[in-house]
């Protein structure tokens, strides 16, 4: 059994798909049309605006209302902005809410703790309602993360969270409508609000203000703030545009050049390094004048020509690149021409068309390419077809692999080599073949990151080696397999944990790794570069799991534990501490045919009937109700007496009942595999769609995510497809932009 400690994987991965169409079918009853003509679109955090004949529509991440379409409800497709007045001149997506312009007046909807909203409450709401107070006719909107700013009569107002003095009002009270922003004097011709901080263009000078910990205010110092505006040092030309990010700002400047300030750490600011600089310094390799800029997280955009060039992080594709991490200096972004306007986010961008149609790309987790399509998978989809012959599966945090017969193949997340491919490389969307295995591996495992199988007897290992997780005597990590050191000839199954490695040879149990907390069951908390006999399991051993800190396996029929037991997962009637050598687990002396060690939680099946411990606050315990822990193995409600397999996962457990497969607990991203809306609970063992009468017995559950095997061979799997770990060439994340497109309902004879 194989299960992440973690579940976030850092940097994701890149991967190129295919452009949408501009129709495609759509349940016999519509098409999936362009979202068109688009004057214009604003990115939030996790969610998307744009205007169409001067109607708002919005898609993405929706927990606050921030879609406006009366719901909390995430949308792939964009939906209609209801109560606003038409039409809508501009809009402005933050974090958790967004504001549109119409006819001098300004209307919020979505979170409103800080009075963002700017209607005098801290009510949130999901549709729009209208700014109270601007004194004046207002002809620009910006929305950062928790507060919001307007153009009044050619001054600067803003409103919402001042805690940092964002607001620029000479203060740090929130302010539930619009304040002055206490700026010199002149015209403010721009202005823009970032996360925590806020730049305009007043007089044609660029002035910030706010929180300046990275030097994002641009007036040379760093590690303080400022509730009054401050000018940007080192423009050479009068500013256009400037744009606030979270760490870092940018300015365009008259002529066309782009200067940048603030945090670097990701290449952000384009200055072909990545030190800091608390003054502006001008991008490289734009390779023209600039007509407009965008900032997101840690990357940077720049319209050039008909163009966009991006420079920063790359890390969720949000520089259009599939082969880097990131760059210091600008870049094209492939696939794009006729481009006329753009705008990004926290992890992507999109750019407006000639023809009046949006592409956008980078990360996809919520729906925010506005495509039709996020990353989770509630229900089994094929990784593998019948007959692919599949025998053995392992899973890791936001990996996968799988053993086919001449060798194997893993999928995924690959930085930190976990996939065995012999060279560095970010993800691999779709199974690829492990190098250096040529035969069908009878045993494999996938852990945090790192992965290990057993082939012909010998037990290989490789990815991550930081705590000697991969058994070859040294830390070095290895992109390729590599032979565990000092085991027996003989092994029949490997399973590993977070950061730790066990393996079955010859009925003993061994493990080597990270130890610290008795996972490795010698009797010590040290760590072990080469395999160590746990012991006391000499002999009689059928079965081993590796959790995340804590071990468990099966002697002659009894159900054995150790390692951590903060959460009671070991069995033994105690929820503290460690335990540093395998102790019974109560109430399963015999009759138990199959165990699986999870985070914090362990299941077991004996004599047909399943039974789990430890940690239950997400109802990963099937018990039918919520409890904070059992300290021993209490039966799973309504599965019966004849369970054949059976998995821990994080803050989920499933099994197989008569070749189907059942998941209970924590639905965070499909992974119950039951078509359950995500961030649920199931307190009981539900039915996976479409797995009735498939499964083989061989599960796997990795960090979101499962797959299970069929009787005809094949691979389904289901879950968090974020990093690549379902093998169906991921959706999450997108190099190539993607059209926006709208879901409508084409009338036949008056019946939708």
């Amino acid at each position: 059994m194989s299960v992440s400690a973690a579940r976030g994987a850092a940097a994701a991965a890149l991967v190129l798909l295919a452009l949408a169409t501009s129709a495609q079918a759509l349940d016999g009853r519509g098409v999936v049309v362009p979202l068109q003509p688009a004057s214009m679109a604003s990115l939030g955090n996790q969610h998307g605006c744009a205007l169409v004949q001067g109607k708002a529509y919005c898609w993405g991440y929706n927990l606050f209302g921030q879609l406006g379409n009366g719901s909390t409800t995430a949308g792939v497709d964009p939906v209609a902005v209801q109560g606003l007045p038409l039409p809508v001149e501009q809009l402005s997506a933050g974090s958790g809410h967004s504001c549109a312009l119409a006819a001098g007046r300004i209307w919020c909807w979505g979170e409103n703790e800080n009075g963002q909203l700017g209607d005098g409450s801290v009510t949130s709401t999901t549709t729009a309602v209208e700014v109270q107070g601007l004194g004046g006719a207002a002809t620009a909107v910006s929305v950062g993360e928790l507060h919001s700013c307007a153009i009044v009569s050619n001054a600067a107002k803003c409103w919402g969270l001042n805690f940092y003095g964002q607001l620029g009002d000479g203060t740090s009270d929130d302010r539930r409508l619009p304040t002055p922003v206490q700026a010199p004097a002149g015209a403010v011709t721009a202005i823009a609000a970032g996360v925590l901080h806020t730049c305009a263009v007043i007089g044609g000078a660029a002035w910030c203000w706010g929180n300046n910990l990275s030097g994002q205010l641009g007036n040379g110092t760093s590690g303080n703030l400022t509730n009054t505006p401050v000018a940007v040092s080192g423009l050479p030309a009068p500013a256009l545009q400037v744009m606030p990010a979270a760490v870092h700002s940018c300015a365009l400047l008259s002529g066309g050049g782009v200067y940048c300030w603030g945090a670097n750490g990701s290449g952000q600011l384009g200055t072909g390094g990545t030190t800091p600089s608390s003054s502006a310094a001008a991008v490289l390799g734009l390779g023209g004048a600039a007509s407009a800029i965008a900032t997101g997280g840690e990357h940077s955009c720049a319209l050039v020509g008909d163009r966009v060039r991006c420079w920063g992080d790359n890390s969720y594709s949000q520089l259009g690149k599939l082969d880097i991490t990131g760059s210091a200096t600008a870049g094209e972004v492939p696939g794009l021409a006729s481009v006329t306007a753009i705008t990004s986010r926290r992890y992507g961008n999109c750019a407006r068309l000639s023809d009046a149609t949006l592409r956008c790309w980078g990360f996809n987790a919520n729906g925010e390419l506005g495509n039709g399509a996020a990353r989770s998978r509630s229900a089994p989809v094929q990784t593998y077809p019948a007959g692919s012959g599949v025998g053995a599966i392992g899973l890791g945090s936001s990996h996968s692999c799988a053993s086919v017969p001449g060798g194997l193949r893993c999928w995924g997340y690959n930085g930190e080599d976990a996939l065995g491919l012999g060279a560095t490389s970010l993800t691999a969307p779709l199974p690829t073949a492990v190098v250096g295995i040529s035969a069908a591996p009878t045993s494999v495992a996938g852990g945090q990151d790192h992965s290990c199988a057993v082939v012909n007897g010998t037990v290989l290992c490789w990815g991550n080696n930081e705590k000697g997780q991969l058994g070859v005597g040294d830390l070095v990590a290895r992109q390729a397999p590599a032979a565990v050191s000092g085991l027996p000839a003989g092994a029949s199954q490997v399973s590993i944990g977070a950061r730790h490695s066990c393996a079955l040879v010859n009925g003993a149990a061994w493990c080597w790794g990270y130890g610290a907390n008795g996972q490795l069951g010698n009797g010590q908390t040290a760590d072990s570069l080469v395999p160590v006999a746990v012991s006391g399991l000499a002999s009689g051993v059928s079965a081993i799991s590796a959790g995340s800190d804590h071990t468990c396996a099966i002697q002659n029929g009894a159900a054995l534990c150790w390692g951590l037991n903060t959460d009671g997962q070991v069995g033994n009637n105690v929820n503290s501490g460690i335990q540093t050598t395998p102790t019974a687990a109560i109430g399963l002396a015999s009759g138990v045919s199959a165990i699986s060690a999870g985070v914090t939680h362990t299941c077991a099946v004996a004599n047909g009937a399943a039974w789990c411990w430890g940690y239950d606050g997400y109802g990963q315990l099937g018990n039918g109700i919520l409890n904070d822990a059992s300290f021993v193995p209490a039966a799973v409600t309504g599965l019966g007496s004849s369970i054949t397999a059976i998995i821990a996962g994080d803050d989920i457990s499933c099994a197989v009942r008569s070749n189907s497969v059942l998941c209970w607990g924590a639905d965070y991203d499909g992974d119950l595999g039951n078509g359950d809306p995500v961030r649920s609970l199931r307190l009981l063992a539900t039915p996976v769609l479409g797995m009735s009468g498939m499964a083989a017995g061989a599960l796997a559950i990795g960090g979101t995510h499962v797959c299970a095997i069929t009787l005809a061979g094949g691979l389904y799997c289901w879950g968090d497809d974020y990093l690549g770990s379902l093998g169906i060439g991921r959706e999450v994340i997108n190099a190539t932009p993607l059209t926006v497109v709208r879901q409508d309902v084409i009338f036949v004879n008056g019946v939708d």
